[in-house]
């Protein structure tokens, strides 16, 4: 009984902690680490082989599944030692933090266009049970129709103090998720 008011306890703890939404000084001390990854991963010329281990498809995750999918990667353990360097004993700590930074940004980039992104994913459905569509580029579209759903779910499910904290911290964040073009 015990055990389980513990997790309970862990439980609302941990959804309590996202409520109160991201700092001003959390998004910059994660940009900062952000930005020196890219940085190491440059000067080690390792950015591609990274890339290519980060296929993501939770847009609520972006940032999770990049450290779980790297875990096994060579470069693994001195990815953690720049992340320590930045302050981040925890990697997984970064990574949740960018997790909710991105959510929160896409659902920035969406506002005012929920509606218009809605409507323009069922067009996309009605062309695609058209049958008017070949077989491949169905399949793309289904795919991209795929992707598109889960991007707008994700961003529907940003809390506002984030997306509050993202916009004001836009211009940093900008210079820093544009460089990636």
């Amino acid at each position: 009984m015990r055990h389980i008011l513990s997790i309970i306890l862990l439980c609302c703890t941990a959804t309590l902690a996202q409520a109160e939404g991201l700092t001003d000084a959390e998004i910059q001390k994660w940009t900062k680490a952000y930005q020196a990854i890219v940085s190491w991963a440059e000067k080690e010329h390792i950015e591609d082989e990274l890339d290519a281990n980060t296929q993501s498809t939770e847009y609520s995750r972006v940032f999770s599944q990049m450290m779980e999918q790297t875990r096994t990667n060579k470069h693994y353990n001195a990815l953690v030692e720049v992340l320590d360097d930045n302050g981040y004993s925890d990697p997984n700590k970064w990574s949740a933090t960018g997790d909710r930074i991105m959510t929160a940004y896409m659902a920035n980039e969406m506002a005012g266009n929920e509606a218009e992104v809605e409507q323009q994913l069922k067009q996309v459905q009605s062309m695609m049970a058209s049958g008017m569509m070949p077989a491949e580029q169905k399949a793309i579209m289904e795919q991209m129709l795929q992707e598109s759903s889960k991007a707008l779910k994700a961003a529907k499910q940003a809390p506002e103090g984030d997306k509050q904290a993202v916009k004001r911290n836009q211009p940093l964040l900008e210079s820093v998720f544009g460089a990636q073009d």
